[in-house]
């Protein structure tokens, strides 16, 4: 058992601490939230309280899970860190690259573990997509397409570039970024177009891929009224994948199955069941169990700091108007 501190009850804390419970592997220590009614309407007997640093107090706590607005992701991260705590933050990682750089040498420092819930590559559908390329089932890789269409922007902090770290992109968009790399490798190129870069609404992104492969992304928020619409597609040359989106079927727009695949002339539905609340459990847990066993998280510093370096690069690419090249990292 390894005991855990949820820091911040909103939406995606509740899903969190749901994970968290349910884990044989986690004992859930503390809670931590701004908002008192919030905290004693989560609390079913752990110690709670509204000061941050009062949990790192605590030597029944040996982790956080932070759920938190993108910039309180790296100084809190590092607090926690210092004070010997392993660390699980909902994505981004950081709103920086030099943030994330931040938050790794802190883990490297403290010899602890740091971890991202980039949830979608839990998500059953996904895992079936990647290892169906990664086999050789499709032939050679050639094209992904990533889809995003949502009706309204995000209210509260989320519509703050300054707590949020830009727009659409860096918000529901990081679910993109990370599972293109996923399947198509490492982006050794990044060009981008958007409406207003670092509050965009609408973007359009090209990755490429250091197989050869090109992935694109296009993304708004200008969709119709409560619209969540969320789709991958795989052409290989022998075989194209689709896949139903993991938050479509969350938002209940889920019209198909949720992995099908054309070849051979005809379409074919492959079997498969899975949610967006399962997808985050299982992110969460699987961190927590790692970091129990003494293994390599999923997920780690290094693997959330290569996401964030490719939207880092596409707000690059929109405000100068060019291709930015990464590293292989």
């Amino acid at each position: 058992m390894i005991g855990v501190s949820l820091v911040g009850l909103g939406e995606i804390g509740q899903v969190h601490l749901s994970a968290l419970r349910s884990s044989d592997h986690i004992q859930v220590s503390a809670l931590c939230d701004l908002d008192e009614e919030r905290l004693n309407g989560s609390c079913r007997g752990e110690w709670l309280t509204t000061h941050f640093d009062q949990i790192l107090e605590r030597p029944d706590v040996e982790a956080v899970d932070i759920c938190l607005p993108h910039n309180m992701h790296a100084p809190l991260a590092i607090r926690a860190l210092e004070s010997g705590r392993h660390v699980l933050l909902e994505k981004p990682m950081a709103m920086t690259v030099a943030e994330c750089d931040q938050v790794i040498a802190a883990a490297a420092a403290a010899d602890r573990v740091v971890g991202v819930s980039h949830n979608q590559l839990f998500y059953e559908p996904h895992q079936m997509l990647s290892k169906m390329i990664s086999d050789g089932s499709i032939g050679d890789l050639r094209t992904i397409r990533a889809r995003l269409a949502i009706g309204g922007r995000y209210g509260s902090w989320r519509s703050d570039p300054s707590q949020a770290g830009g727009g659409l992109l860096i918000d529901a968009g990081v679910h993109r970024i990370y599972m293109l790399q996923e399947l198509g490798g490492p982006v050794v190129a990044v060009s981008a177009n958007m409406d207003m870069p670092g509050m965009e609404e609408s973007y359009s992104i090209i990755l490429e891929f250091s197989c050869g492969a090109i992935g694109t992304i296009d993304a708004t928020y200008h969709g119709p009224s409560g619209l969540f619409d969320d789709q991958i597609e795989v052409v290989g040359t022998q075989a194209i994948l689709e896949v139903a989106g993991c938050e479509a079927q969350f938002e209940g727009f889920d019209d198909g199955p949720s992995l099908r695949q054309w070849s051979n002339g005809a379409w074919e539905t492959i079997e498969t069941s899975d949610s967006w609340d399962r997808s985050v459990a299982k992110s969460v847990q699987a961190f927590f169990e790692a970091v129990s066993r003494g293994v390599t998280p999923r997920v780690d510093g290094v693997t959330g700091r290569s996401t964030v370096a490719v939207i880092e690069a596409a707000y690059r690419s929109a405000r100068e108007g060019i291709r930015v090249e990464l590293p292989f990292a």
